[in-house]
């Protein structure tokens, strides 16, 4: 069977491609040598996808206790799993304890941790989350629902002097998503690192590893957007990586964020009717936002705004031109189009007046760029209709 003729068989569905996730797993792993990476499970938790950043290597940035046990059950082992989000339950703690590296998001999530320890009566080696005193673009920090401020030091110092049960291992600090700017990246990294070093003077502290976070940006339109340059951004930390040599010796991680799996998705859909209505066509897909969220939303804040491209809002939205779309059919002609989906609501747009094949009911439509915050982030349940499925497409072709 070809591709084309599953996809008519099982769409409305998702297809991820194996070959592409690791070309952009080597592409890091080959240009930023020095460090090493998690994926992101949250961009795409589907259990293949997972399986598949495993065996090249890759740990999980894990924001849930559910996403610990579903990188611990796709072969990621637990010494490689870093579960860092706020607002952790005891319940939450318990249930991750030594199938993970816990992440303190707050002083009374240290707390919490040390409690934990001493009812199993075990010391155990903890993460803490830092915000620090810097955003990506300025040398000024902002108030953020993530991690310790950096200002907070004294108090952290006294929290962790009063600790028992846990001792600091490492540092996590992340605060921007899908940068293209090597060199901002760079002067991030390097600010981060200096962090890295301050907090390891504190007591109960001995920084083996530094997180990163994510910010490696994936190009969703090549036409208007350059990938990140990976080999300067790494010549750029060169010096880093030299001083953390000599001094601290801490493994250095990078979050994947969306760059591994965003280009290796598509969605598609079916065209179920096709209506015109006061000289405009409309095609209603299949599912529409709740299948398929973020085009949704983009359109709905392009027309808000008039037409202007916003800055992102990450991770529900990139940009105006994130997503293009395709009419699976052999016409000659084009159109310009509505695509819309058969919820009851009028956001359900997925993408207003743009120019694609001419198309019949029954024709597929696909839609790019949906490997990443895509089937997971989208309305599922919205109206009770059924979901839409995921398969991975394997590097011999094979659809599974």
């Amino acid at each position: 069977m070809n591709e084309l003729q599953f996809v008519k068989e099982h769409a409305s569905c998702y297809i991820y491609d194996e070959g592409q996730i690791r070309a952009q797993c080597r592409k890091l792993k080959e240009s930023l040598a020095a460090f090493d990476f998690l994926y992101s499970i949250k961009t795409n938790p589907f259990p293949a996808v997972i399986e598949c950043v495993g065996q090249v290597g890759f740990g999980a940035d894990a924001a849930s206790a559910q996403e610990v046990e579903l990188s611990i059950q796709n072969g990621i082992s637990p010494e490689n799993i870093y579960y860092s989000t706020p607002g952790k339950t005891e319940s939450d703690l318990a249930q991750c304890f030594e199938k993970c590296v816990l992440i303190a998001d707050s002083l009374s999530e240290i707390a919490k941790i040390d409690e934990e320890a001493k009812r199993r009566q075990q010391v155990i080696k903890i993460g803490i989350r830092i915000n620090p005193d810097f955003s990506m673009d300025s040398d000024s920090g902002v108030p953020s629902k993530f991690g310790m401020d950096i200002e907070q030091v004294e108090a952290l110092e006294l929290m962790l002097g009063a600790c028992t049960s846990v001792r600091v291992s490492g540092i996590h600090i992340h605060i921007k998503s899908q940068v293209l700017n090597f060199e901002k990246l760079g002067r991030y990294y390097l600010k981060c690192f200096d962090i890295a070093k301050r907090i390891s003077k504190l007591p109960n502290t001995s920084v083996e590893y530094i997180n990163f976070g994510s910010g490696i940006g994936a190009v969703y339109d090549a036409s208007l957007d350059a990938p990140v340059d990976l080999v300067r951004l790494s010549n750029m930390l060169d010096g880093m990586i030299l001083e953390n040599q000599n001094t601290l010796g801490a493994r250095l991680y990078i979050e994947t964020g969306r760059f591994v799996t965003s280009n290796a998705g598509t969605f598609y859909t079916r065209i179920v009717d096709i209506k015109h209505s006061k000289g405009k066509k409309y095609l209603i897909v299949q599912h529409g936002m709740n299948g398929f969220l973020r085009p949704a939303l983009a359109n709905l804040l392009q027309k808000n705004a008039g037409g202007a491209d916003l800055p992102g809002q990450e991770p529900l939205y990139t940009s105006n031109h994130a997503f293009s779309f395709e009419v699976l059919n052999n016409a000659s002609t084009r159109e310009f189009v509505t695509i819309v989906g058969n919820l009851c609501t009028a956001l359900d747009v997925l993408g207003e007046n743009i120019e694609v094949k001419a198309a019949e009911i029954g024709d597929l439509i696909a839609v790019s760029n949906a490997g990443s915050y895509a089937y997971s982030l989208s309305p599922l349940m919205f109206s009770s209709h059924g979901l839409p499925s995921q398969f991975i497409r394997r590097a011999d072709g094979k659809i599974e």
